[in-house]
């Protein structure tokens, strides 16, 4: 996949990239975003970290020759697992990669149709639909790995319980769960 504008979007990919992320802010509440401007060290807020690494790589991927799905795999399932977790619809946490088409549009859009027409805007907004599709993918398969991990906890819970009420017997323990005593029914017969 070749952009023509790329040259354009490269050269702009700090700016197209600060406009990016102040729209993904924009969607956190404002504690957590003064927590994420403050703070983007791997270790002291890798959820901040994580955001930024993968904005920055989605906009930087725009300006490269040669586009690697490998590449935009990685940077997207960074930003995905993060939306995924947060519990949001998938129109909510796919909608960084509208953003940044939106940001595409706002910084870069006026120089991309002067110098290549509406073909040439439509090009990277073409890539940037490929991307969301490939990123649908990905949040589909993030939010059911969180759901088979909350299955498998509920189940381990519920074995728990049922072992407490001694109503199973684990082999690993080497006895017999206790057992209530029977009553026998008298039979008026």
């Amino acid at each position: 996949m070749s952009i023509r504008a790329r040259k354009i979007l490269k050269g702009r990919g700090k700016e197209i990239f600060k406009t990016l992320r102040d729209k993904v802010y924009a969607t956190f509440p404002k504690e957590t975003v003064a927590f994420f401007k403050r703070e983007v060290d791997r270790f002291e807020n890798p959820l901040a970290h994580r955001l930024e690494e993968g904005l920055k790589g989605l906009v930087s991927l725009l300006g490269e020759e040669e586009f690697s799905w490998e590449k935009a795999d990685y940077y997207l399932d960074r930003l995905i697992k993060i939306e995924a977790i947060q519990g949001r619809k998938p129109s909510e946490g796919l909608a960084f990669l509208f953003f940044l088409k939106s940001a595409v549009r706002e910084v870069a859009g006026e120089e991309i149709l002067g110098r290549f027409g509406p073909e040439g805007l439509l090009e990277v907004e073409d890539y940037i639909d490929a991307l969301t599709l490939r990123a649908f993918n990905h949040y589909l398969a993030a939010r059911e790995k969180l759901n088979e991990i909350k299955f498998q906890e509920w189940k381990g819970r519920l074995f728990l319980l049922l072992k407490r009420a001694g109503y199973i017997y684990d082999e690993r323990e080497g006895s017999l769960a206790a057992q209530a005593p029977l009553e026998e029914k008298e039979n008026p017969h």
